[in-house]
């Protein structure tokens, strides 16, 4: 049997189970995270409460049809041959995971005039204490050429005073770090840290992260509020803060990053005072939002808002911009935004279903939708993602660079390395970036991935690779029997800066390449391009018996063919196939 044709039956090598596994049911509606979830009439409510069991391998989980849960999905391993299984029960449109908040409620808004409209504020209150929150010593940690010294001492009784002095500052702010490392949490958990402080130099401590404490790096929770202007004085200061991750962590970290800030010379006297959990009052919209997904009343049809960068861009029907120091949303609208949208989709940055390295599990026949992240991503090893829809993907802000912003966001990511997978008979819709890709920085392998009979709309690419390390070997990634259509036709098109609308889209691809194939697809409709590569390594790959439609009068003559050392316009598939010796049994016609 090929490499192929076992990656192919791997969804029927992991249907198999344990006679002994556990079946467990889960209702948003009616059910309680107090029941055993063992029946439909004693099932679970909670996403959370499904990511906080300890499944066993074989295990099933049924979510209940037509529900809809505005949380974030933990894949766990199961064994070889009992596969832990997600799916649905019951009879009606397939179960929702969202990462989203519905803003089309009146009481949301506030009209600051001018046709701007902003979110309710968040309030806080109950404060209760928090022993387990950083009660130990901090550490300091410095890079490039900053230098600083970090000491201890008591004066009298507890608490330290921990001294850091600052020998040479850094250029940017992670040069030099304050860090408390193994902290525990969990989720939506809202935590107000206190802490004395005075410097010999006045500075404000404008960066602090609340994160996993080790590779790969990774946000734990947001600061939603903060009095970090440090003065000569002794004064107490706060950082407000809630976690943002989908099960308990025992690896926390909060980083005070300073390597931009603190003077030359200075000495900073830092004395924690503790931390307490409170009660936070508000839309959570902690994270970034990336996309405001609009329904207007009386219409089925769904259109993007236009996200920008501060208020004063807010000028057209729409507009929207997400100030993640208040937590609030402004949105332009000549009218209230609840008297023209009976839906207002807010797509917070969550990834909706989180694959970690997870090894032995199947999502089956989920939407997963509304998130400015991805829809599902990780490195896990054999798995299946099937009969899922993954709609309206992506948009939130992924970093900024020389005063620009890039925004992501994919439908199924998988990241570096990973085997014996097999995405099949998904939908993806509106998808930021691209729908389907494997891509990531590091050595490693990739084996056995199988991208079948999916079905792409309006994404502004279908599939995407970038493997950039010189030692990661592609052993085995096919792409067949799916159907791309409009790619480079979706709302991310006109927002975003980098526009490449196309089928076929790769990277920097520094890998070896043993066996890449992308057969026996139809790709329907391309804005820019059928195929955009940023490399010259399209001969290695292996693609044919593809069937290209492009509407036009003579789509033979159009430029759809892109990749460094041709003609900076492209070339046309005749070209292509010539040059290439690729899709030597392929097609292009206009319908």
């Amino acid at each position: 049997m090929s490499h192929w044709s076992k990656a192919a039956t791997i969804g029927v090598v992991m249907s198999i189970t344990n006679a002994c596994a556990a079946e467990y049911f889960v209702d948003a509606s009616n059910g309680r995270d107090s029941n055993s979830g063992l029946s439909p009439a004693e099932a679970w409510q909670s996403v959370r409460q499904v990511n906080s069991t300890a499944l066993k391998p074989g295990d099933v989980v049924r979510f209940k049809a037509g529900e809809i849960w505005r949380e974030s999905l933990q894949a766990k391993s199961g064994a070889p041959g009992q596969p832990i299984t997600f799916t649905s029960y019951g009879e009606g449109p397939k179960p929702a995971l969202y990462a989203s908040v519905d803003l089309a409620a009146p009481d949301i808004w506030t009209d600051l005039g001018n046709n701007i409209w902003a979110t309710k504020a968040d309030s806080w209150d109950n404060y209760r204490p928090h022993a387990t929150f950083a009660p130990g010593d901090w550490n300091i940690f410095c890079d490039g050429d900053a230098r600083a010294t970090l000491a201890a001492s008591k004066h009298g009784e507890p608490p330290k005073v921990f001294t850091i002095d600052c020998i040479k500052p850094g250029k940017v702010a992670t040069n030099i770090q304050l860090n408390y490392f193994g902290i525990p949490l969990a989720p939506d958990q809202n935590i107000r840290f206190r802490f004395r402080a005075r410097a010999s130099k006045p500075f404000s401590i404008k960066n602090i992260a609340l994160m996993r404490s080790h590779t790969p790096w990774g946000d734990y929770g947001k600061v939603i509020a903060r009095n970090t202007d440090i003065g000569t004085e002794w004064q107490e200061h706060e950082v407000l803060m809630t976690t943002t991750i989908p099960d308990n962590k025992a690896d926390g970290r909060l980083s005070f990053f300073i390597g931009d800030a603190i003077p030359e010379g200075c000495s900073f006297e830092f004395v924690p005072l503790g931390a307490e959990l409170f009660d936070l009052h508000g839309l959570d919209l902690k994270q970034d939002v990336g996309n405001i997904v609009l329904t207007p009343i009386g219409e089925t049809n769904q259109i993007a808002a236009w996200k920008r960068w501060n208020t004063e861009s807010l000028k057209k029907q729409g507009d929207f911009y997400h100030d993640l120091s208040d937590s609030r949303v402004y949105f332009y609208s000549e009218k209230e935004p609840t008297t023209l949208y009976s839906a207002m989709e807010a797509a917070r940055r969550r990834n909706i279903v989180a694959l970690g390295k997870n090894k032995h599990f199947i999502v089956d026949g989920f939407t997963i939708a509304y998130t400015g992240a991805h829809g599902a991503n990780g490195a896990p090893e054999d798995c299946v993602i099937r009969n899922c829809d993954f709609r309206w993907i992506g948009g939130s802000l992924l970093y900024t660079r020389n005063g620009r912003p890039t925004r992501y966001g994919n439908g199924v990511e998988f990241w570096s390395s990973c085997k014996n997978i097999v995405v099949e008979h998904n939908t993806f819709e509106d998808v930021y970036d691209t729908a389907m890709t494997n891509q990531g920085p590091d050595a490693g392998r990739i084996v056995n991935v199988v991208w079948q009979n999916n079905k792409t709309v309006r994404c502004e690419q279908a599939y995407e690779i970038w493997l950039s390390h010189e030692e990661m070997t592609v052993e085995s990634i096919i792409v067949r029997n799916s159907t791309f259509i409009d790619s480079g036709f979706g709302w991310s098109h006109e927002q975003r800066p980098d526009i490449r609308g196309c089928h076929l889209l790769s990277y920097g691809m520094k890998c070896k390449i043993v066996d890449l194939r992308y057969e026996n697809n139809v790709m329907i409709n391309a804005k820019d391009a059928i195929l955009w590569f940023s490399n010259d390594r399209v001969a290695e790959f292996k693609i044919n018996n593809n069937r290209y439609i492009q509407p036009g009068e003579n789509p033979a003559e159009a430029k759809l063919f892109r990749w460094p050392g041709i003609d900076k316009g492209g070339i046309t598939f005749a070209e292509y196939q010539r040059i290439t010796g690729l899709d030597s049994d392929s097609t292009l016609s206009n319908k």
